[in-house]
């Protein structure tokens, strides 16, 4: 099972003592297939604004609950969500990528202090304690949330015989794993990796929905899966026995990973920068992975992990199921409720 946040969100508060609603927003995808680029822009910003307006309708019905936990927003849209609610007192707002946007835009950091002073209340995943390296004084964190990124534990699915050969199968296995997406310097990464393979004798593994950023790369000796499924994508991850986040730090600073902590919930340990957000997840409550600060570190820090994974009795792993269990994040949520209450 996918370690999916909103889901884990929903499903922590069906467990909580508190009357609490998760609030997404709802918008039509406008022309989907226009090819015009100022067109689709525009149709963007007109769908965004719809978004953050049914936010604010939503909000406004939530006004009786002990919480409206809003699960995402745009920070420069949400304005619009408080014009149509005027409504902030129980109001948590769940910062992903919005704490990183705040760090890299002074604009960001400023929209989202002035709904701090608006009086929404924040829930950052990991530490609230970040909120001071935009300019939060330690006064300001008191009724905001910190909240561990949850973990599922699943059950970790037996390699596919045809996947690989008999050589292949008694090889440590490191894989590159997730949604091709901007920030999470795939190719950088695989070239990194595959210099250290021949040096480890690893085999490596790409699993991802969309190859076409390797494609100019010699993927020979490599093994190839197509994570475009759910089910593929927690294969792929069982796999392995050690995943690699190699981030730009631009975009994934302050941000937790979703592959991280699907990759623990299949006991597979992690390798990745020591970002604040990602160092709490693999470090919190326990090791179950391995941080570097540069990549010129790279090597030693995987071979480290491949050590873990080696030595290890799965109490650590087991340790993460019960601190970021969904029971643990509705506590954390009761707590947080009833002292700002």
């Amino acid at each position: 099972m996918r370690n999916n946040l909103e889901l884990m969100l929903i499903e922590s508060a069906k467990l909580s003592k508190n009357n609490i609603c998760i609030i997404t927003g709802n918008a039509p995808n406008l022309f989907p297939k226009i090819n015009n680029v100022l067109l689709r822009n525009l149709f963007k910003v007109i769908t965004l604004i719809i978004n953050h307006i049914d936010l604010g309708r939503k909000i406004n019905k939530a006004k009786d609950k002990d919480a409206a936990i809003v699960y995402s927003f745009s920070t420069e849209f949400l304005f619009f969500s408080f014009l149509v609610s005027f409504w902030t007192k129980n109001v948590y707002l769940v910062n992903n990528h919005n704490i990183q946007q705040a760090y890299e835009n002074p604009f960001m950091n400023l929209m989202l202090k002035i709904y701090h002073y608006l009086g929404y209340k924040f829930i950052i995943l990991e530490t609230s304690a970040v909120l001071m390296d935009l300019g939060y004084e330690e006064q300001d964190l008191k009724r905001h949330i910190s909240l561990p990124h949850s973990v599922v534990s699943s059950v970790k699915i037996a390699n596919k015989s045809d996947w690989f050969d008999t050589e292949e199968i008694g090889k440590k296995k490191v894989g590159i794993i997730g949604e091709s997406r901007r920030g999470k310097n795939f190719s950088n990464t695989l070239d990194l990796i595959s210099k250290i393979a021949k040096k480890l004798d690893i085999l490596l593994i790409i699993g991802t929905d969309n190859f076409s950023c390797f494609e100019d790369m010699d993927l020979q000796g490599i093994k190839l899966i197509d994570t475009s499924t759910n089910d593929a994508y927690m294969a792929a991850l069982s796999a392995c026995d050690v995943v690699v986040l190699n981030y730009e730090k631009s975009k994934y600073f302050y941000r937790c990973s979703g592959v991280a902590a699907d990759a623990i919930g299949v006991q597979t340990y992690v390798v990745c920068p020591d970002f604040p957000f990602m160092s709490s997840q693999v470090n919190y409550p326990a090791q179950v992975g391995v941080v570097y600060q540069d990549e010129t570190d790279l090597e030693i820090a995987l071979q480290q992990a491949l050590a873990l994974n080696i030595h290890s009795d799965n109490s650590a792993f087991e340790s993460h199921y019960i601190e970021r269990s969904l029971a643990k994040t509705a506590s954390i949520l009761d707590q947080a409720i009833q002292a700002n209450s």
